[in-house]
């Protein structure tokens, strides 16, 4: 019955309309109108707002907000055990955005900037009427790279070192090219923990310098480097389970990747134009190749599943390749009917499956 005069913390907010659940559109007062950080929320209608989000004038950099799913339970306690669930005949109430069930452990997750929204009413504030929200910002760009080279012959290596300037990165990429102005190559990202009870979470974000060593070999040639920063917000937790759902390997929740070079993603593009053909092999076997088109620039490897049936429940076996990879041969029985499709992954997304293809082995 209460109207709610409800704050947004990290957003200014301009009201739309009303409508109330007669149908009817109501327009803002006169004394709404313009940005605000609250707004009236009356019972028995909706209220239609507009929001953007105002990064704060701080002098010091604002860190991520790393925390377990669920604070009040201990790290490794089950949230949801669906698999016993289900075993027990219950009802199951935990599923992933696609509807897959999954089963949920409390683990620390990287929150980004986490603000909350509620009723700015004392007595309903502390009774928890709020929510939290999650904002995904960029790290700073880290300072120029330099290297020192030691060793010699099989041991010579590239000392790289640079300063690190942000406190919300998870992760930093390192590039490689023999030209000061590209194409670069991947060379190697070197990230941490987010769990703060392991030994390598003190090596998290925090201003200082970075090394790495690029073990270069017996060669002259000379590289260039360059390295930036990414923040990876969101649930990175694993909960494909081949016996329980049909997530693939290393999905679950959607997560936002913002690097200091201004990219952006969430998502990896979905391999496509799979074909499949098979020829007798030695003995009882016969070898099947796979081709498909890349349509991806941001994968790490490619997930091939096979299975005995058009849904993908029989049988089901999976392998991986590795980046750019489109082709993929596999010894399988002859004279037997195999069905495969494919995704493109990476250490943040996956893609969806690739329209299946079929073959009959001779």
């Amino acid at each position: 019955m209460d109207t709610h005069p409800i704050h947004f913390h990290l957003y200014e907010v301009q009201l739309l309309n009303r409508v109330g659940w007669d149908g009817i559109i109501r327009k803002p007062d006169a004394n709404e109108l313009g940005w605000k950080d609250t707004v009236r929320i009356s019972p028995l209608e909706d209220t239609i707002v507009a929001l953007r989000p105002i990064i704060p004038h701080v002098p010091f950099d604002l860190p991520n907000s790393i925390r377990l799913l669920d604070p009040s339970m201990h790290e490794g306690m089950y949230i949801a055990n669906t698999t016993q669930q289900e075993a027990l005949g219950l009802p199951i109430f935990a599923f992933n955005p696609d509807g897959e069930p999954i089963d949920i452990i409390n683990h620390y997750i990287n929150f980004g900037w986490e603000y909350v929204w509620h009723c700015h009413i004392l007595s309903h504030e502390e009774m928890d009427m709020m929510r939290s929200q999650v904002v995904g910002v960029a790290p700073k760009a880290p300072g120029p790279v330099s290297y020192t080279q030691t060793g010699s012959g099989n041991n010579r290596r590239n000392v790289l070192t640079w300063d690190d300037r942000s406190t919300n990165e998870t992760a930093f990429v390192i590039e490689r090219s023999t030209s000061a102005t590209g194409p670069w190559s991947y060379l190697a990202t070197v990230g941490w923990p987010i769990n703060p009870a392991n030994p390598g979470f003190a090596n998290g974000p925090g201003t200082g310098l970075r090394t790495y060593t690029d073990r270069i070999g017996n060669t002259k040639t000379v590289y260039y480097y360059q390295v930036y920063a990414v923040n990876v917000v969101g649930d990175v937790w694993d909960y494909s389970n081949p016996a329980f759902n049909e997530i693939p390997l290393g999905g679950g929740f959607p997560r936002l990747v913002l690097d200091s070079q201004g990219g952006s993603t969430s998502s990896v593009a979905t391999p496509g134009d799979l074909t499949a053909s098979a020829v007798k092999k030695s003995g009882k076997l016969a070898t099947v190749t796979l081709n498909w088109v890349q349509h991806s620039d941001n994968e790490t490897g490619f997930l091939i599943q096979r299975a005995d049936d058009a849904g993908f429940n029989l049988n089901v076996v999976n392998a991986t390749v590795g980046a750019d990879v489109t082709t993929f041969k596999q010894s399988v029985a002859r004279g037997k009917t195999f069905y495969y499709r494919v995704l493109a992954f990476n250490d943040t997304f996956q893609s969806g499956w690739s329209l299946a293809a079929f073959v009959t082995t001779p």
